[in-house]
């Protein structure tokens, strides 16, 4: 099979992504090849530009370092004090030279103090005092030879300043001074030679003038004097004291400034060079030329780092154009979960008329009649409950006993029968109440006139035989209830506690606040019920509101308070046999008709 019909063969996502790789390649590859030769050598001679210019300020550098020396030097011979110190015979008293010292001490620190040299100052007077910052003086400053090394130069110098290499081979990573400075201190109003101020330059104190200077991997630094001594380098130091022995040095050693390529040690280097007008000194950096080509490199290889980087986003860029196909599809995907999770409120965007979109929309359709299902499910369950609400406050009595009521109140009034007519008018109110149809909840102050309707008929039916006490909260009467809530615990607390009981009977109806809601309290002393019939008393309640009788027992009670309060309420009963039943009801305070739920 050719290449030809290979392509064609691929998918639609690998031909995407060699196109764009092709593309992408030819291009950047001929570019990037242009690119480092051309870079290659502009950035040689950069880079030697950029060393040569930062010799030069380290030149600078250090020429100011000289110039400060030879001025802290001018300083110590123009100054009195020292002067008339190194006046003095040295045949004067301990304290004297005591005091002397202290003061020479005090000036030379006072510089040390000032300026963060690695140096060391040495005064030395041809009366044989001796002043010195370090920890010991050298022999060669003790017994001093005034024709040899410095102090010849400084005596030719005639009080000028003058300077003097250390040629000496030192021990590895131990090179001391390697450059003093010296001059003649004379008497200024005799002339008289007084003696010598030497300043000793450590290598460290050179070294960290130039140490800031760009250097390259393999380079080295090199601080030389006119005669090409090495006065401090880096990184190597073991040079440092001898004459720097390298092919290249003749040339530098004639030129003044610039730079040409050598072979060193078997390999090419770049060597640049600046020298100093003022003090001599040369900079001399040796760099490897390989060194330098490596600037040129990173062209190369950030050529071939965009080669790379540009495959990886044509690869990106093909994945995104597959992830952009079947994105809606994983959104659906996480929509459907959602559904499984019970969310119902979700919807797919149907923004696209292809087979995904019309997915989506066929989707959102069926998501529709789910909720629309559900929702008549809904409704019938309310509707059911709400019946049965209804059919529980209508168990109590049918409309035409009120009618029949109301008759017999009016004939008892006729004859004169008061009792009678009392116990008829409060029975017609009890019936009408029942059977008065509006809010499921009412004012506790007209649940209570109800109460006490019934117990208007209790008290003429048993007299003396039942004590009614009734311990009200005013603060609660505007509070709202479930209609008929207390009615049959006072009927069971008197048909089935008082009524049994053999003598009288106490019947104690409470209301009131308690921890922020409404607590009623139904307690009677009558016969009570045992541990197992009360254990028993829910399942009991239970087979009786299944049955025809007209009871409204504590089943219904339950059921009424869980459809209207869901859990936010409490129902406890407490008995024990001989001793009575107590029957706790604890409601939420309810301001407004609308907070009860109908149907939790």
């Amino acid at each position: 099979m050719s290449l030809i019909n290979q392509f064609h063969s691929m998918g639609l996502r690998t031909k995407l992504m060699l196109l764009l790789l092709i593309i992408t390649i030819l291009p950047l590859g001929l570019l990037g090849m242009f690119s480092y030769r051309k870079a290659s050598t502009e950035i040689q001679i950069k880079a030697y530009e950029i060393i040569l210019e930062n010799l030069s300020q380290v030149n600078h550098s250090l020429t100011d370092f000289v110039q400060d020396i030879e001025q802290l030097s001018m300083y110590i011979y123009s100054n009195e004090e020292i002067q008339g110190i190194l006046s003095n015979s040295s045949s004067r008293s301990v304290a004297e030279k005591y005091e002397d010292e202290q003061t020479v001490n005090g000036i030379l620190k006072s510089f040390l103090g000032f300026k963060s040299w690695d140096i060391e100052l040495y005064v030395i007077g041809v009366n044989g005092e001796r002043y010195f910052t370090g920890d010991f003086l050298p022999p060669a400053y003790r017994d001093y030879q005034p024709n040899w090394g410095l102090f010849r130069k400084t005596r030719i110098a005639g009080g000028g300043p003058a300077w003097d290499t250390h040629y000496s081979l030192k021990k590895i990573e131990d090179y001391g001074a390697v450059l003093s400075s010296g001059r003649l201190l004379k008497s200024i109003k005799t002339g008289e030679t007084l003696g010598y101020f030497i300043v000793d330059i450590k290598e460290s104190a050179l070294a960290d003038k130039y140490q800031k200077a760009h250097q390259y991997p393999g380079g080295e630094v090199y601080l030389l004097d006119a005669n090409g001594y090495v006065i401090s380098s880096s990184p190597s130091k073991q040079q440092v004291g001898t004459r720097l022995n390298k092919s290249y040095m003749d040339e530098v050693l004639r030129g003044t400034k610039g730079y040409f390529s050598a072979v060193d040690e078997g390999s090419d280097k770049m060597i640049i060079y600046d020298s100093s007008d003022s003090s001599g000194f040369k900079m001399v950096s040796a760099v490897p030329i390989g060194v330098l080509t490596k600037e040129s490199h990173s062209i190369r290889n950030l050529t071939i780092f965009i080669v790379i980087s540009c495959i990886l986003i044509s690869y990106c860029v093909a994945y995104l154009l597959s992830d952009y196909m079947t994105r809606p599809l994983r959104k659906l995907r996480l929509l459907m979960n959602e559904v499984e999770k019970g969310r119902m409120d979700v919807t797919f965007p149907s923004k696209y008329n292809d087979e995904v979109g019309h997915l989506g929309r066929s989707f959102n359709t069926m998501l529709r009649q789910i909720n629309r299902l559900i929702h008549e499910g809904y409704e019938k369950q309310i509707q059911v409950q709400e019946a049965e609400i209804k059919a529980i406050q209508a168990q109590f009595t049918p409309h035409f006993l009120y009618n029949a009521l109301d008759s017999i109140n009016w004939m008892a009034r006729i004859h004169g029968m008061d009792a009678i007519s009392k116990v008829a008018l409060s029975l017609g109110n009890l019936l009408r109440f029942s059977i008065r149809r509006g809010n499921p909840v009412i004012p506790i102050r007209e649940d209570m006139k109800q109460i006490r309707n019934y117990l208007t008929i209790v008290q003429l039916r048993y007299r003396d035989k039942i004590n009614i006490e009734l311990d009200i909260d005013e603060k609660i009467l505007d509070f709202y209830t479930p209609k008929l809530l207390l009615q049959p615990l006072v009927e069971n607390a008197v048909g089935h506690g008082l009524e049994m009981k053999d003598g009288e009977g106490k019947l104690l109806i409470w209301a009131g606040v308690i921890d922020q809601s409404v607590q009623f309290v139904v307690e009677d002393d009558g016969v009570g019920m045992t541990g197992d019939k009360l254990a028993k008393l829910w399942e009991h309640e239970e087979e009786s509101a299944q049955s025809a009788k007209t009871r409204i027992g504590l089943h219904n009670l339950k059921k009424r308070l869980e459809l209207h309060f869901g859990t936010a309420y409490r129902l406890d009963v407490e008995s024990e046999a001989g001793k009575g039943t107590k029957v706790t009801i604890r409601i939420p305070c309810i301001v407004d008709p609308k907070e009860v739920e109908r149907v939790v």
